[in-house]
């Protein structure tokens, strides 16, 4: 193997180490891949609104609302199309919140500024 000098020792030994603790802090080590998003259900009734910032969304029994996008986060979900609304309907996803700025001086919108809870929607089921 010949000479290995110190320097070449310490050396190697640093690299290694940092290249050991990059992986298990980044998780790879572990073989942690990107966890899927927990599912959340809901239930009320689907609607649709033609020319709001959602188009589908769920009223709750109090009338709270909460929009509803396809699982790619798509304005017209393939699952929710087929649908006659009003349905009530039980929906299982991925849920968020998203801020709404109201537009630019440039391309002002006709709403104003708010946030909006979402659903990317996985499943559905129509409920009688």
């Amino acid at each position: 193997m010949g000479n290995v000098s110190r320097r070449l020792v310490v050396r190697g030994a640093t690299v290694g180490a940092v290249a050991l603790g990059a992986a298990i802090l980044d998780g790879t080590a572990l073989g942690n891949e990107p966890k899927a998003p927990k599912l959340w259900t809901l239930e009320g009734e689907l609607k649709v609104h033609p020319k709001y910032i959602y188009r589908y969304y769920l009223v709750f029994g109090d009338g709270q609302k909460c929009a509803l996008y396809g699982s790619d986060h798509g304005r017209d979900p393939e699952r929710l199309k087929r649908l006659d609304a009003p349905v009530r309907v039980r929906v299982s996803g991925a849920l968020g919140t998203a801020h709404h700025a109201g537009g630019t001086k440039e391309n002002p919108s006709p709403f104003g500024p708010t946030w909006v809870m979402y659903m990317d929607v996985h499943e559905v089921e129509v409920l009688k």
